[in-house]
C-alpha cells in the first residue's frame, strides 16, 4: 500500500532563479518608471513608496536587490543628471536598507491585515524615511559644495515638507490600495510569489 504524501505548501515552494531574476528586473525597471514619471514635480514622488512595497512583496533578499538596482539606474540616469559620488552612495545604501526593511515586514500583519492602525504605521515608516533621508543627504551635499548645513537645510525646508508629507501619503493611503489586489493574484501568477526567499 503506497503512503500518501501531504501536498508542498507554498511556503515550502522553491521558486527557481530565473523567475527571481525576472521579478528584480521587472520590478526594479517599474520603479525607475514610476520615479521618472513625476520627476518634474518637486519632491513628489512614489519611487520610495515602491521601493518599499517591493520588500513588503518579494522579502528581504528581492527587496534589498530591487532597491540597490532601481536606486542605481534612478540615480545615476537622473533627467537632473547623475547625484556626486558621496551623495550616491548613501542613495544607494538608503533604498537598498529601504528594500530590505519593506521585506522585514513581509510575513507580519502589517501586510497580512490592513487597517487603520497599520497604515498610521506604514505613514511613519515612509515619512521617517524622508525625513531621515533627506537630512543626511542634506549634510553630504552641504560639505561637498561647501556650503552652511544649517542654511541649506532652512533654505530647502518647504521642500523637505513636501517630501516628507508626500510620502506619509503614498505609504499609508496609495501603498495599501496597491497591496490588497496585488495579494489576491499574485499566488495564481508565482506559485510561491508571497514568500520568495
Amino acid at each position: 500500500m503506497k503512503e500518501k504524501t501531504k501536498p508542498e505548501s507554498r511556503s515550502a515552494t522553491t521558486t527557481p532563479p530565473a523567475v527571481k531574476i525576472a521579478i528584480i528586473a521587472t520590478y526594479a525597471g517599474l520603479c525607475v518608471g514610476a520615479g521618472y514619471m513625476l520627476a518634474l514635480i518637486p519632491n513628489v514622488e512614489i519611487f520610495t513608496m515602491l521601493v518599499f512595497l517591493g520588500g513588503l512583496l518579494f522579502g528581504k533578499a528581492i527587496g534589498s536587490l530591487v532597491g540597490f538596482i532601481a536606486s542605481i539606474l534612478y540615480f545615476i540616469f537622473n533627467l537632473y543628471g547623475a547625484s556626486p559620488i558621496p551623495l550616491l552612495v548613501v542613495q544607494l545604501v538608503a533604498y537598498t536598507v529601504l528594500g530590505f526593511a519593506g521585506g522585514f515586514f513581509n510575513d507580519s500583519s502589517l501586510r497580512k491585515n490592513i487597517t487603520r492602525k497599520s497604515q498610521v504605521v506604514l505613514g511613519i515608516i515612509g515619512a521617517s524615511f524622508a525625513f531621515g533621508y533627506t537630512i543626511i543627504a542634506d549634510l553630504i551635499f552641504s560639505y561637498i559644495m561647501g556650503i552652511n548645513f544649517w542654511a541649506w537645510v532652512a533654505q530647502g525646508s518647504i521642500f523637505t515638507g513636501i517630501l516628507v508629507v508626500c510620502n506619509a501619503i503614498t505609504f499609508s493611503s496609495l501603498l495599501p490600495l496597491i497591496l490588497v489586489p496585488l495579494d489576491k493574484h499574485m499566488v495564481a501568477i508565482f506559485s510561491s510569489a508571497v514568500n520568495l526567499k
